[in-house]
């Protein structure tokens, strides 16, 4: 998950750059002079009780890492305007790499064989299940075979996104269900043409990503404000401990001097 989050962040932060290079100038701006006046606050606003306190190098440390959380919270905060195009990013990629998969091919190619062998649609002669060369083939006298195999693939993809992008998975609440929903009508479709075969994996894979994109083109106008929103609990969590550490040396001081 934190993996996954660090790196959509860091996208977003790209793109700002790339695609929006002067608004990216503007907010390196704003972040700097936040972050100065972040330093100032962590070294001062112990007087407001302590006025004889004074910050010593650790304390100017804590001071740095407020200002450091400053800089980079606002200049995040700027830059998750790009998250769509991010997410886009993501999924393309994805799509490209779990196509070229042959681990995954085979491995889901094996579950969808097993699973049509246990739902017993079609016959358990082994003849039929191996083709002239007696490599492994799945039967499809039962026309319902296409769907179990296409929903096999449908979920597998479905799980293979959510096991490599945990947190875009979470944020655009991508559900198994309504992946295989998706990949259903769109067997229907391709069975209706005379003809066709076996689903293609290579569909399933393309219907779920745009299922994904989908929910992310859907959930857009929601998606910042709330990766803001956790932006900015994380920045409290972070600040919460410099100011915490020196406001308790300070009031230690004055415990000191009484």
């Amino acid at each position: 998950m934190l993996i996954d989050l660090l790196a959509v962040t860091t996208s977003c932060i790209l793109l700002f750059l790339v695609e929006t290079t002067g608004k990216f100038v503007v907010a390196c701006a704003v972040a700097v002079f936040l972050a100065g006046g972040c330093w100032w606050l962590a070294s001062n606003y112990t007087k407001l009780w302590n006025l004889l306190f004074h910050a010593n190098p650790v304390h100017h440390l804590f001071c740095g890492i407020a200002a450091l959380a400053t800089l980079a919270t606002v200049l995040l905060f700027f830059a998750l305007s790009q998250a769509k195009t991010a997410g886009e990013k993501f999924v393309n990629l994805w799509v490209v790499t779990l196509q070229a998969n042959q681990a995954w091919k085979t491995a889901t190619f094996q579950d969808a064989r097993k699973t049509v062998w246990q739902l017993g649609q079609e016959s358990h002669d082994p003849a039929i299940w191996y083709d002239r060369n007696g490599s492994p083939i799945v039967p499809l006298d039962n026309p319902r075979t296409k769907f179990v195999v296409a929903k096999v693939y449908a979920n597998s993809a479905a799980r293979n996104f959510q096991r490599l992008h945990p947190f875009l998975s979470w944020i655009l609440s991508v559900r198994v269900g309504a992946a295989e929903e998706a990949v259903s009508r769109d067997v229907q479709q391709y069975l209706s043409v005379p003809g066709n075969g076996i689903y293609p994996d290579t569909r399933a894979i393309g219907i779920v990503a745009e299922y994904v994109k989908q929910e992310l083109d859907q959930q857009t106008p929601k998606l910042v404000p709330r990766l803001r929103l956790i932006l900015l609990l994380l920045f409290l969590a972070v600040q919460s401990v410099p100011f915490t550490m020196i406001g308790w040396a300070a009031y230690e001081d004055i415990q000191v001097r009484t």
